[in-house]
């Protein structure tokens, strides 16, 4: 099952609100696996997604520093953690 165009948007929607110096970022989606679940008894496994916003952001003194905001969520849409990198 892959994450639906409609969940990655109101993900986005969410990122966007809490960092708007990343709206005009597509993010890039990986499909995670867990370790140590076994989903063949699961009759709705659900798949996790992680979703990395990157950009670079201007210091006021000139320089650059990227910018990465990972958000772990699941094929509901529902963000289960989102971490900022520095």
């Amino acid at each position: 099952m892959s994450l639906k165009s409609n969940k990655i948007r109101s993900i986005s929607k969410k990122v966007y609100k809490k960092f708007p110096d990343l709206k005009n970022v597509t993010p890039t989606i990986v499909e995670q696996s867990l370790p140590n679940v076994d989903n063949s008894k699961d009759t709705n496994p659900t798949s996790h997604y992680q979703i990395t916003y990157k950009s670079i952001a201007q210091l006021p003194d000139g320089n650059t520093m990227n910018k990465i905001v990972k958000v772990l969520a699941n094929s509901n849409g529902k963000i289960i953690k989102m971490s900022l990198s520095k």
